[in-house]
């Protein structure tokens, strides 16, 4: 289960390091095939780092296991020319410069929760941050001029600063 994984970091970090590599190798040769056959311009991975409050741990032991695995992955995507999308509704904003840093060009699924127009400003157009409707709109008893209202003061607070796609953060219904 998920929090026996996550134990598991503390208690087996040399077991869940050759996991880690394990599912990237996996993961690589999946690309591989998808690149090579398929000559994709775009590759949306999802992998979601966190609650809609908080990273699912410490900012440094997500570092740890995951930024350099990830690192490899998007730097293989970019390398064939493919532009990386990552999935992640959840509240990444500590770690938002290392999503740069490891080659992510679109966060897609970015909650409000994680202060977009902040964001913007802070990466200054290195990523592009896809999202910003989050669930609190997204009811069944939301009218089309709630919905209106809500998206349109979203983008009077982020284009702004570009880089900002709109859309609702995570996926069906």
């Amino acid at each position: 289960c998920f929090e026996d994984t996550l134990t598991n970091l503390y208690e087996h970090p040399a077991e869940m390091h050759e996991l880690i590599e394990y599912i990237l190798d996996f993961r690589m040769r999946y690309a591989k095939l998808l690149i090579d056959n398929v000559h994709p311009d775009v590759i949306l991975s999802h992998d979601d780092w966190g609650t809609k409050d908080a990273l699912f741990m410490k900012r440094d032991m997500w570092r740890e296991f995951f930024k350099e695995p990830y690192r490899k992955f998007y730097s293989y995507m970019k390398s064939e020319g493919v532009i990386v999308i990552h999935h992640a509704d959840s509240y990444c904003a500590d770690i938002v410069d290392d999503m740069v840093e490891i080659g992510i060009d679109v966060w897609q699924g970015v909650l409000p929760e994680n202060d977009i127009p902040t964001l913007l400003h802070h990466l200054q157009g290195k990523m592009v941050l896809m999202g910003g409707i989050g669930a609190a709109i997204d009811t069944p008893v939301s009218t089309e001029s709630e919905i209106y209202t809500y998206t349109k003061n979203l983008l009077n607070e982020c284009a702004p600063y570009g880089g900002f796609i709109p859309c609702i953060t995570y996926g069906l219904p």
